[in-house]
């Protein structure tokens, strides 16, 4: 009898464990069918996920570094009539504010085009073009050493979306003889008359070219690349980390369902426990989700309009 009773226990702990068991699978498989279907990860959470972050992924990029060669304008060799010249170089003196002043006087007749605002910055890289003129003993828009009005615009700090340079030689009588020639000049005088310009930096100078004394001026005219919409770069970090938030947040989703599938201890929870975890990072998962879509559409939307702009201007 005693041998009985014991056989009858022994089968309805059984029972009992394996009933609590059927029911605690049953409850997990409700509760996972129930993040699936509130969190859009099926069981195939990690295609998912990658589907996810790929979305966000589609980061444009701003045209930030503009073709040169599409945006230096310069024109070809200045040919300069005798009238503008003189044979007394020491009655000659040229100064950038005199050059700047007439060549916003021929805007302005010409056209009625906005005044030049002279920049500092080009202002620089004019002079910088003057003096390796006279040092390297060339009258060129390109160096020898193959550096141009772009690669001088960029070496001052003058970020631009369009840049162009007139060159002159020869001892002009004054700052208004020097500017007629250019103006007498085609590719020059297209350069003073550009409507898209709006900045502007001269620079003159007098030194030994090929052995005599003779002056060179330089006009650097440019837009700058604040004249298109702003592209926010902090936006595009924020974006970048956040992407990478995002990897992390999967690998840890990937391993919880792992240790939720296997029913195992995690860090002194229980699977109940673990899946109120699970499904608590999945909600931070998916906020992450739609907030970096929609800086991503912000920043996108800059780019596309600062791109949209540079095409308007070339």
């Amino acid at each position: 009898m005693k041998y009985t009773n014991q056989v009858i226990f022994i089968i309805l702990l059984i029972f009992i464990v394996y009933a609590i068991g059927t029911d605690y699978k049953s409850i997990y498989s409700k509760t996972i069918s129930f993040i699936q279907s509130k969190s859009g990860l099926t069981n195939g959470i990690k295609d998912k996920m990658n589907d996810a972050v790929n979305s966000v992924n589609n980061v444009s990029t701003a045209n930030n570094n503009i073709d040169s060669t599409k945006n230096e304008i310069i024109p070809g060799a200045l040919v300069v009539p005798n009238n503008y010249l003189t044979s007394n170089i020491k009655s000659i003196k040229l100064t950038k504010e005199k050059v700047i002043e007439i060549t916003n006087r021929q805007r302005a007749q010409n056209g009625n085009l906005p005044p030049l605002k002279e920049n500092s910055k080009l202002d620089f890289s004019a002079e910088k073009k003057l003096q390796d003129m006279f040092v390297k003993g060339y009258f060129e828009h390109v160096s020898p050493d193959g550096v141009g009005v772009a690669d001088l615009g960029t070496e001052v700090g003058y970020e631009y979306i369009i840049i162009g340079e007139n060159l002159a030689l020869g001892n002009f009588k004054d700052d208004q003889a020097l500017v007629d020639a250019w103006m007498a000049s085609p590719g020059h005088r297209a350069n003073i008359l550009n409507n898209k310009y709006t900045d502007i930096g001269v620079s003159v100078g007098k030194g030994t070219y090929k052995g005599d004394s003779i002056w060179m001026a330089v006009q650097h005219f440019a837009l700058p690349k604040s004249a298109c919409p702003n592209i926010d770069g902090v936006l595009r970090g924020i974006i970048d980390i956040e992407q990478k938030n995002i990897k992390q947040m999967e690998m840890e989703l990937s391993s919880r369902k792992a240790s939720i599938d296997s029913g195992a201890i995690r860090e002194g929870a229980t699977t109940g426990n673990q899946i109120n975890d699970y499904n608590v990072l999945v909600s931070e998962y998916n906020k992450l989700i739609l907030d970096i879509k929609n800086k991503t559409n912000d920043y996108n939307t800059q780019v596309r309009d600062f791109n949209t702009c540079v095409s308007s201007v070339n």
